[in-house]
C-alpha cells in the first residue's frame, strides 16, 4: 500500500536551529522509501536549509518548505504560493518597526535580510545553515517572495500580539514556528494545504498519511493525515488535535514510529 509520512523538522526531528540530527533518521527513510512509502519533509525552514540537513537522501525526498508555500523535490517545483508584492512589502516594514524584532524574507532561491551582523541573520546562516543575501532595501529583490519570517529573542507571538498579527492575520496566514519566530505566508499556502496538494499529486489518501509535529504551524498538517502524531514536548494545542502523543524529539519519538511502518 502507498503511504505518505510527513514530518516537521525543528522541535519533532531536531532541536530549534540544529542541523543535529540522529543519523538512524537517514537510515529508517531510506528504508521507507525502499518499501515504496513516500518521505516528505515539511519545514518553516527554507530548502537550502532542509537539503543540508537531509543531504544523504535529498534526491529521494519530497520537500514541503517555507511554511508550506512551495512544494518540490530537488531537481523540480512542484507548486509555490507567492506573496501579492505590494502586500509583503508593507508587512515587511511593519514587523520592521516591531520593538526589539527583526525579519527576513524567503524566495524559492535565497533569503534576504538587511543586516548581516544581526543575531538573527548570524543564527540563520550559522545554525540553519540558510542561504541568506544582503539588501540594503527591500526594492532590491526581485524574485517573488514566499514567506516573510519575524524574530524575536524569546518571545516573538507574545510580542507581535498586539499589533503586528491583528494588523495583518486577515491579509496572509500567521502562525508561530517556535517561540522566536512568527512566520507569514500568503493566504493560500500552509503546511495542511500543501500536504492536500501533494496527496492529490501523488494519488495518496489522508488515511494513507502518517504525519509529525510540535507547533502550531503544524496543525493543518496533522488534520489533514489519517494517522496523527505529536511529541510530547509540542505545544499543547497541537497534542490537541493529534491522534497519538509520542517520545519528545530528544528522545527520538518520530523515529520509534517510522520504525514501526517497516
Amino acid at each position: 500500500m502507498s503511504k505518505i509520512v510527513i514530518t516537521d523538522v525543528d522541535g519533532t526531528l531536531v532541536k530549534d536551529g540544529t542541523l543535529d540530527i540522529n543519523p538512524e533518521y537517514y537510515e529508517v527513510i531510506a528504508k521507507l522509501i525502499e518499501k515504496g512509502i513516500r518521505v516528505v519533509i515539511c519545514s518553516g525552514r527554507s530548502y537550502s536549509s532542509v537539503s543540508k540537513l537531509f543531504r544523504p537522501l535529498a534526491d529521494k525526498l519530497y520537500f514541503i518548505c517555507d511554511g508550506g508555500s512551495v512544494i518540490r523535490t530537488k531537481n523540480e517545483i512542484l507548486k509555490s504560493y507567492p506573496f501579492d508584492k505590494e502586500l509583503w512589502m508593507q508587512m515587511y516594514k511593519s514587523a520592521k518597526s516591531v520593538k526589539d524584532c527583526d525579519c527576513f524574507i524567503s524566495t524559492v532561491g535565497p533569503c534576504y535580510a538587511e543586516d548581516p551582523d544581526s543575531e538573527m541573520y548570524r543564527w540563520l546562516v550559522d545554525s540553519y545553515k540558510f542561504d541568506m543575501t544582503r539588501i540594503h532595501g527591500i526594492e532590491e529583490v526581485k524574485e517573488d517572495v514566499i514567506k516573510l519570517s519575524v524574530y524575536h529573542t524569546s518571545d516573538c507571538e507574545g510580542v507581535c500580539r498586539d499589533d503586528f498579527i491583528p494588523r495583518w492575520k486577515d491579509k496572509a496566514k500567521l502562525a508561530s514556528s517556535g517561540s522566536t519566530w512568527v512566520d507569514c505566508v500568503s493566504k493560500d499556502a500552509s503546511k495542511g494545504t500543501a500536504l492536500k496538494r501533494l496527496q492529490e499529486y501523488l494519488g495518496i489518501s489522508k488515511e494513507e498519511t502518517y504525519a509529525f509535529g510540535d507547533n502550531i504551524n503544524d496543525m493543518e498538517m496533522l488534520q489533514n493525515a489519517g494517522h496523527s502524531y505529536a511529541v510530547e514536548n509540542a505545544r499543547e494545542e497541537l497534542k490537541a488535535v493529534a491522534d497519538t502523543i509520542i517520545r519528545p524529539y530528544w528522545e527520538y519519538g518520530v523515529l520509534e514510529v517510522m520504525k514501526t511502518l517497516l
